[in-house]
This record gives structure tokens, C-alpha cells and sequence, in this order.
């Protein structure tokens, strides 16, 4: 009986952090969209002459971008992956800290291509 209660409070924690999935994905994707617009823009404009990541700042640029994408697309998969997990809490924490490190991130870079 205490494994099914257990389970059952494992059940009500993960439909306590429903709620916050959609707009987190909606966010995310969002977010993504813009910075994979902007890349491809910037891609665009490179030619044999002028490669796009040419300069120190160009690499910080797509460096940080780069990371940035690969945390969001984490927290994508974390958010979409609908299995039922020991420590929903706890792993929607590390989700949420991956989350604002990747906004943190992308926005760094942004920032960095516009006063760079």
C-alpha cells in the first residue's frame, strides 16, 4: 500500500507541474525560433570572400548562441519526455535552472552581437 500511495503522490506532483510545461515549450520554441532565424540570416550573408564567423567576436557570438540552443533544446526534450519520474520536483527544478541558463545565454550572445 505505501508503494501505491507513493506512486499516487508521484502522480499528483507531476499534474502539479502540468501547468507549466505548456508555456515553458511555448517559450522555448519561441526563443528557438528567433535564434535559429538569426543564425540563418547571418549564415546567409557569408560569402567565400567574408565567412560569417570570421572575427574573436564572431566565434563568441556563435559560440554562445550554440550553447544557448543546446540547453533550450534540453529543456525541450526534459519537458516534452512524459514518463513518470522518482523526483518530478527536483527534476523540474534542474529543468527550470537549465531553462534561465539558456535564456541567460542567448541573450548574452545577442547582447554581445550588438555592442561587439
Amino acid at each position: 500500500m505505501a508503494e501505491d500511495s507513493d506512486q499516487g503522490g508521484q502522480r499528483k506532483l507531476e499534474s502539479d507541474i502540468a501547468p507549466f510545461r505548456g508555456p515553458m515549450v511555448t517559450s522555448v520554441g519561441l526563443i528557438l525560433g528567433f535564434m535559429l532565424g538569426f543564425l540563418a540570416t547571418w549564415a546567409a550573408q557569408a560569402t567565400d570572400e567574408a565567412p560569417a564567423v570570421e572575427t574573436p567576436s564572431d566565434w563568441l557570438i556563435f559560440g554562445t548562441l550554440s550553447v544557448s540552443i543546446l540547453f533550450l533544446v534540453i529543456v525541450l526534450y526534459r519537458q516534452l519526455d512524459n514518463t513518470i519520474h522518482p523526483q518530478p520536483g527536483a527534476r523540474h527544478r534542474v529543468t527550470l535552472r537549465l531553462y534561465m541558463s539558456g535564456i541567460t545565454i542567448a541573450f548574452a550572445g545577442l547582447a554581445a552581437a550588438l555592442l561587439v
